[in-house]
Order: structure tokens, then sequence, then C-alpha cells
């Protein structure tokens, strides 16, 4: 018999209780469930405000696997009343929405394992990363995230699940490559609205709207709800009973819901283009410069002049509106905000006119020493490369480590 006051033998309570504690028991009484491919899946929410908040807490619930959480924003006193992970400390902390959430939800469920970035979708969200998610929950309140997020998740045919709301409405829709596009049913209004938006080089300016959109718990719980329970369809490979090329609306004011076919597919839309194949590059990373991104590219492609297009302008030179005065830079366009804008003005306020950009990284480009990452590629992204037979995906496998659930 073993000695209790020496300490061996007795079991910490939470041994003790650990055959009793099985988070998944419940959903073990469905007979369809499949816990397995709930624990091992992976899924990405863009958008940690009220929607976000009821969409993380449902698959933190559900015992989700590994969630990814992306927001460039911070807590607001506003976001108390529609969020339930956020508290009023965090306001007074000026903490990130993207990291109190994934806080937040793995003190609920501690099996699940969370990743956040506090970025902007379409800067610091590199493909690869898209590459490596099971589907992608979209908790928007702006278009041009909206866009981006479809094109990025159609370029790799990841199916993605859009959530919007206003007052005591809302509405979802689930879209995949082939089936159903957010950019195929916009109008030509819409499109305007976009192209405005994305002249704006301001992470905060190009994500806001015109104007708060008043919004409800209620709402968000309802769309929440159905946004997760569509996430598990598609884990579930269950194509049969999934909204896919399908919209849902709910108007909460008088209970009616609506469900119709989302719009045809339009022939020469952007979003419509493919990754079909990915060169995996366990040596390149973001932090890598021009050249040495250039000689990797050579030696890979020999004779064919490898150049890598960008999805923006790098801006080269500048000149002020009023002063005339020119002045040379090297900035990606999305992150020439007003701030880095201000040593480039011969007089504060003043606009600026871009004179000279490029949209390839070849031997011609200026600054060679520049690292990825300085020109706004972000980590685990995957390359265009045109090459004089064609183009080739190159991701920045070498980042890999960045991608870390904990």
């Amino acid at each position: 018999m073993e000695n209790s006051s020496s300490g061996k033998g007795k079991l910490d309570w939470r041994e003790r209780f650990q055959g009793e504690r099985d988070w998944n028991e419940v959903y073990r009484r469905i007979s369809w469930w499949d816990t397995e491919s709930v624990g091992k899946a992976t899924v990405m929410v863009v958008g940690a405000g009220a929607l976000g908040n009821e969409v993380l807490k449902n698959l933190a619930l559900l015992n989700v696997g590994k969630i990814l959480i992306v927001d460039f924003d911070h807590i607001e006193y506003s976001n108390l009343s529609r969020s339930v992970l956020f508290r009023e400390d965090d306001v007074q902390l000026k903490q990130p929405k993207s990291f109190i959430a994934a806080q937040r939800i793995r003190e609920m469920n501690p099996h699940v394992k969370v990743m956040s970035i506090n970025g902007d979708i379409l800067l610091d969200v590199g493909l690869g990363i898209f590459r490596r998610m099971d589907v992608i929950i979209g908790c928007l309140d702006n278009r041009v995230a909206r866009l981006y997020l479809n094109r990025h998740c159609f370029k790799l045919s990841k199916t993605w699940i859009d959530g919007a709301l206003e007052n005591m409405h809302g509405q979802m829709a689930v879209y995949r490559r082939d089936v159903s596009c957010y950019e195929c049913q916009l109008s030509d209004i819409e499109n305007q609205f976009i192209r405005q938006r994305l002249s704006c080089p301001d992470v905060a300016m190009r994500n806001s709207n015109v104007g708060r959109i008043p919004t409800t718990p209620i709402s968000a719980s309802v769309i929440g709800a159905l946004q997760a329970q569509e996430a598990l369809k598609v884990i579930f490979k269950n194509e049969k009973q999934t909204m896919l090329g399908k919209r849902f609306e709910f108007e909460g004011m008088n209970n009616d819901f609506i469900l119709y076919e989302s719009a045809h597919l339009k022939e020469d839309c952007l979003s419509h283009s493919l990754i079909d194949e990915v060169i995996e590059a366990p040596d390149l990373t973001c932090k890598k410069t021009v050249n040495e991104l250039l000689l990797w590219l050579e030696k890979r492609f020999p004779g064919q002049h490898p150049k890598v297009y960008l999805d923006y302008e790098v801006i080269l030179s500048v000149v002020g509106k009023e002063s005339q005065v020119e002045k040379e830079l090297i900035i990606p366009q999305p992150h020439f905000s007003e701030t880095r804008a201000k040593p480039y003005q011969t007089a504060p306020g003043e606009d600026l006119i871009i004179t000279d950009s490029v949209r390839y990284l070849d031997r011609k480009f200026p600054a060679q020493d520049m690292t990825l990452k300085e020109l706004g590629i972000s980590e685990l992204h995957i390359l265009t490369i045109e090459t004089d037979e064609g183009f080739e995906f190159v991701e920045l496998t070498g980042d890999l480590p960045h991608l870390v659930f904990t």
C-alpha cells in the first residue's frame, strides 16, 4: 500500500476527473456528428465585432480544433452592448479585438487552439495562410474587405461564408468557386464605391463605413449561428443540405426568413482567377530582400527572366499639387497613409500626386536591398511570378513558423 502522505499515487483533480470530462460528450450523441473532423478543422474568422463575437463563441463551444482571428481594429465602448467577448477594461486598455477575442475563447474552451492577427485582410494575411484553412467566415462591415476576401478564397478554391447586419436585419451567403461569387453580384454603383475606397491608402479609412450601421445582439446571434452551422457543413463535407449558392435574409421586426438563389456567375469577373499549383519554397520568407528573392527565382527558372507581379503599385515618386516639388520615395501604395505622406508634403495637408510607380519586382527595381515585408508582402504569401513561359506561383513557405496556434 502506498503512503498517501508522500504524495505518491495521488492524482491531480484534473486527472481524476478527466475520464468524466469529455467536451464532446453531448455531440457524440448526435448520430451524424463527426467529432474527429471538427477537432482537426482550422477555421479563419475575419472580423471580430458583434457578428464575429457570436461566430467565435459558437466555434469555441463546438470544439473546433484551430481558430484564426483577423481584425485590424481596437475595442471601443460601443462594442460592449453587442459583443459577448469584450469587457469595459478592454476599452480602457485600448486592446485589439483579435487579441482579446482569442484570449476569451481560450478561457471559454481550453481545448481550442487560437491564433490572432491584428491586421488588415488586404495586407497582413498571406495567401499561404488561406491555403491552410478548411473554411473562412467573413464577419465584415464593408464591401472592400468582402471583395478581397472573396478574391483570396477563390484563388485557392476555398469556401467562405459571408454575414452582414443592419438594425434587426441580417443576411448570409455561402460562396465557392464555380458556384457563386460575391463580386459577381455587385451592382455598378457598388463597384464604383469600391474603386473609390481602394484609392484610399489609409487602412482605417479604406475599411470604414459611411456612417455607423446600428445593429443588435439579436441579429448578430441569428446570423452568427447560421454562419457557424454552415461552416460545420463544410467541415463535414455535407453539400446536400448546405446553403452554397444561396442567400439567406432575416428581417427581425416581422420575423421574415427569405432564401433565394445567388446571382449568376459573370465570365469576366476578376475574382475568378485561380492558383492551380503552388511551389512551396522553404528557403523563402518575407524577410528576404528583393535581390535574394530574384536570385532564388533565377536559379529556379533559369533563362526565363522571372519577375514578381504585385497586387498593388509601389510608389517611386510624388509631386506636390500646389508646390510642384517632386520627391522620390519607395512605399507600397496601400501603406501610403496620411502619416507617411507628411514628410513629402511641402506644406501641411498638401495633396500629393503619384508621378512614378511600378507593379513588378525585377532587376530594374531601384531598391534591391529592401525586404519583401517592407514592400507590403506578408508572411506565407503566395507570389505571382511572371516568366517568359507564363505564370508560376511561389509560396514563402519559410514563414510557416509564423502560423502558431496556442
